[in-house]
């Protein structure tokens, strides 16, 4: 094999010499464009995000989700099937063979070093236009922070969480890209998660000071002021840097409240529109002044709620304890969400889930399906800030957020309020919800000071974190970081998928790093370890479900079919 590939770059380089008089070889063998202006790099960089979402892996795997096939409170199941075989596995904490698909671990880690890669291209062509005398110092402030934040993203789905300078020197990080791949199939190395949370803040703070929203043309499509501060204010809580989540949450909101609230999604506006699809097209607009940074992703998780997939989904116990349950400041049901859909086998999601279709071929239906990400906001940002004033003590500071973060979602005027209209939370009603009595769903064991004797949780500060985690968990319904949230705080969960075996996930199991995807793995990348602390469930425990027709649900919500009004819509819009 070796002399074959020998004889034929000789026989190329032959016909290259007999070519070159002809001027062949002074244009380019393919179609790349080369990149030297400052325009086309910023052309570029509207491919410098991923197009795929790593929330649905992140929802199937942590409390967001149950297995409707599993006996429910009454006993009754279902005999539902997934729209993927892969969703099994997500929902298992197994590693996942049925590898490729959209959604899938390939896909995320594929999209998201794709992603990389154009930040890395855009910047060697920077680094040559600035030795020109171009200022590109927006451009690079651009690239700089989409490197870091999809980065971030690969180290928080296939990594352990963050647990401190020391200890995460002994997890396995992921690749660090900071130049284009320039050789066939190289072998890189991981490195500690220590060294990937050390360049990500690297980039992100080389990249903060430069990044200028004049050049764009619509700046929530891409890492604008606002949303650079909003990643660094995440990026400083997973790494309980407090006073710099403050700084960032600050430089994003206010420290005044009328204009914070005045940024924050306002469900009222929601409820008037009484249209679902006006509805969901708020959530996602990019006008809005809640969101902060929006990007195109390929999913087929909508498909997963039709009644003929929805074996796994947000209904159950996982709603009892986010979106259909009480608060602190409310009664049974959350009310910041206004239109749903419930189907027969109770799938359940709330208005910001849309999804559009795009026809690849009208008369044969063909064609792919797109969401979009809301990969910041200003509501997550004040959770933060909340968050991260518990751990300076601030309860007062902490529970004005909380109560501002309520406050916007009082569409339907349902909140606890007082006279003034405004949402009556105080530090004491935290304090009487989230007791140390009271339902472990709501108030978790934390394994804190496990993961890290610096991450130490007083009494003090408990119902306060429970709170701020509780917020979250219904903030970032369908988006994926409740999933980063369990593994921050160590917090364990069980799934039951089917009649087998209950499965639990404690604090220190090694499937809190999802397994890196099945090829990246047989090309030499070291795996992650897989020593199981939790459940011990064999692949001879897994049992049939028999459909069991009796005793369907009382369904309270009224149902709003969306497939029919979005799929006429945009037929109607097209």
């Amino acid at each position: 094999m070796k002399k074959n590939n020998i004889k034929l770059l000789t026989a190329l380089t032959v016909v290259a010499v007999l070519i070159s008089g002809c001027g062949f070889l002074d244009k380019n063998p393919d179609m790349r464009a080369t990149i030297d202006t400052k325009e086309k790099v910023q052309l570029l960089l509207v491919s410098a995000y991923t197009k795929a979402n790593f929330g649905a892996i992140c929802e199937f795997s942590s409390d967001q989700v149950i297995d409707n096939n599993a006996p429910d409170k009454t006993g009754h199941c279902n005999s539902l099937q997934p729209l993927d075989k892969m969703y099994d596995e997500i929902f298992a904490w197994e590693v996942i063979k049925s590898d490729g698909s959209q959604d899938s671990p390939k896909y995320i880690w594929d999209g998201c070093y794709s992603a990389i890669a154009t930040c890395n291209h855009a910047l060697v062509a920077i680094d040559e236009l600035e030795a020109k005398g171009i200022d590109m110092r927006a451009e690079r402030g651009e690239a700089l922070i989409s490197r870091a934040y999809h980065h971030f993203i690969l180290a928080n789905v296939f990594c352990q969480a963050w647990k401190d300078e020391n200890l995460s020197r002994q997890d396995l990080g992921i690749t660090y890209m900071t130049e284009p791949e320039r050789t066939v199939a190289p072998l890189y190395e991981r490195g500690t998660l220590a060294d990937t949370y050390k360049c990500i803040q690297k980039d992100l703070e080389e990249g903060l000071p430069l990044v200028d929203d004049n050049y764009y043309s619509v700046p929530k499509y891409h890492f604008n002021t606002k949303a650079a501060h909003a990643f660094a204010a995440r990026f400083y809580l997973y790494t309980r840097q407090w006073d710099k989540v403050i700084e960032h949450a600050n430089q994003v909101l206010s420290t005044d409240d009328a204009t914070t609230l005045s940024l924050l999604y306002d469900a009222k506006e929601g409820y008037a529109l009484n249209d679902p699809y006006q509805e969901q097209l708020l959530w996602i607009s990019p006008t809005a002044q809640f969101n902060l940074l929006l990007y195109t992703t390929m999913s087929q998780v909508p498909y997963t709620i039709y009644p003929t997939y929805g074996r796994y989904y947000h209904n159950g116990e996982a709603a009892d304890y986010s979106s259909l349950g009480s608060g602190p400041c409310w009664g049974s049901q959350f009310p910041g969400y206004h239109h749903w859909q419930i189907d027969q086998k109770y799938g359940t999601f709330c208005a910001k889930f849309l999804s559009l279709f795009e026809y690849a071929d009208k008369v044969q239906g063909y064609g792919y399906i797109h969401g979009v990400t809301r990969a910041f906001t200003t509501n997550e940002t004040l959770l933060c800030r909340a968050e991260a004033k518990v751990f300076k003590n601030d309860f007062a500071g902490a529970t004005n957020d909380l109560r501002l973060w309520a406050q916007g979602y009082n569409g339907a005027g349902r909140m606890d309020t007082l006279p003034d209209g405004n949402v009556n939370l105080t530090a004491a009603k935290i304090r009487k919800f989230y007791n140390a009595g009271a339902d472990k769903h709501f108030v978790p064991d934390l394994h804190a000071s496990d993961m890290s004797p610096e991450f130490v949780v007083t009494d003090a500060q408990k119902p306060f974190v429970c709170c701020a985690l509780h917020f979250r968990r219904m903030e970032t319904l369908h988006d994926g970081l409740r999933w980063f949230d369990l593994k921050r705080y160590g917090i364990e969960i069980t799934h039951q998928r089917g009649t087998e075996p209950l499965r639990t996930l404690v604090w220190n199991d090694d499937r809190r790093a999802i397994q890196l995807p099945i090829d990246v793995m047989v090309a030499g990348m070291t795996p992650n370890p897989r020593v199981n602390l939790g459940d011990h469930v064999s692949p001879s425990d897994a049992t049939a479900v028999p459909y069991a027709p009796a005793g369907e649900p009382d369904m309270t919500l009224p149902r709003i079919d969306f497939g029919t009004q979005l799929t006429k819509r945009i037929v109607e819009e097209d």
